[in-house]
C-alpha cells in the first residue's frame, strides 16, 4: 500500500507527495481525473495498451482521465502527483488538444522543472502556491513537447547509445565507444543525439551523475563526497558546482530543505 506523505489543493490541481513501498503490484486500473506524475526516486515499470515502460528518476508521466494501466513497483518509489480536476482540464483543452492523450518524457528542462516543482511544494510561503501553478503548466507543456520529439527521432541505434550511457554514466566514457555501441558515425550520433535532447552526450552524461546524486541525497544518509564518488564526479566540490547549476541550491541545502 502507498504512504501519502504530504498534499496541497491548488487552484484546480491536488498536489500528492507518495511513498512507494518495493514489490508493491498494482493491477490494471484507471483514474477519475487527469494526472501526472514526477518520479522523485526509484524507478518502476508501467503498463497501458500493449506496452511495458521502465519509470526512472526525473521522468514525467501525463495520464488523460480513464486511462487504464498497470503498475509494479520493484524498489522504492517516491512519486510527486498532480492531480487535474475536471474544470482545469477542460480549461486546459481550450488552449491544446494534446491532453486528450498520454505522454511521458525525461529531459534536462524536465528535471530541473520537476525538482523546482519540489522544492515550491515544500515551502509554505504566500507566493508558493502561485509558483506552483505556473510550474505545472511549464512542466506538461514540457512533456508533450518531449513526447512529440521522441516519436520523430528515435531509431534503434539511439535507444542503444542512451542505454549504453545510463548503465555507464559513472564511469569515464569514450565518444568513439558510445559510437561503436550504437554502431553509427560518431559525427552522426553527435548530430542526432543533440536534435533530440537539445545537448551532447557530455551534458547528458553530466545530467544522469546529477539525477543519481539526488536520489542519493534524497533517499540514504550517505555522505555527499562519497555521493560524489559513486556518480563518478571528481570530487565533492565538482558535485556541489554541477548540482547547484542544475537545482539552483547546494547538495546541502538540498537534503536540508527535504530534512
Amino acid at each position: 500500500m502507498k504512504h501519502l506523505l504530504k498534499s496541497r489543493e491548488i487552484a484546480g490541481f491536488g498536489v500528492l507527495e507518495s511513498l512507494y513501498p518495493p514489490k508493491l503490484r498494482q493491477p490494471r486500473h484507471t483514474h477519475t481525473l487527469a494526472s501526472f506524475s514526477f518520479v522523485l526516486a526509484g524507478s518502476y515499470m508501467e503498463k497501458y495498451d500493449a506496452q511495458s515502460q521502465m519509470r526512472q528518476s526525473s521522468t514525467i508521466v501525463f495520464h488523460p482521465p480513464q486511462e487504464s494501466h498497470a503498475v509494479d513497483f520493484q524498489s522504492e518509489v517516491r512519486i510527486l502527483s498532480v492531480q487535474v480536476d475536471s474544470k482545469k482540464l477542460n480549461y486546459l483543452r481550450e488552449r491544446a488538444i494534446v491532453f486528450d492523450s498520454s505522454a511521458s518524457g525525461r529531459t534536462k528542462t524536465i528535471c530541473w522543472l520537476g525538482h523546482r516543482l519540489y522544492q515550491e511544494f515544500c515551502r509554505t510561503d504566500s507566493v508558493s502556491a502561485l509558483a506552483i501553478e505556473g510550474l505545472i503548466f511549464e512542466i506538461l507543456a514540457e512533456a508533450f513537447r518531449a513526447r512529440d520529439m521522441s516519436e520523430r527521432n528515435s531509431p534503434r541505434w539511439l535507444d542503444q547509445a542512451e542505454d549504453f550511457l545510463r548503465d555507464h554514466f559513472s564511469e569515464s566514457v569514450v565518444f568513439d565507444d558510445v559510437a561503436k555501441i550504437a554502431g553509427v558515425h560518431p559525427v552522426h550520433l553527435a548530430r542526432v543525439f543533440r536534435k533530440k535532447h537539445g545537448c551532447t552526450i557530455g551534458e547528458y552524461l553530466r545530467r544522469l551523475r546529477v539525477e543519481f546524486a539526488c536520489r542519493q541525497i534524497s533517499t540514504t544518509d550517505t555522505l555527499l563526497g562519497e555521493i560524489a564518488h559513486a556518480a563518478g564526479f571528481a570530487d565533492q566540490s565538482h558535485l556541489t558546482k554541477t548540482f547547484k547549476h542544475h537545482f539552483g541550491l547546494t547538495p546541502s541545502q538540498y537534503r536540508k530543505m527535504l530534512g
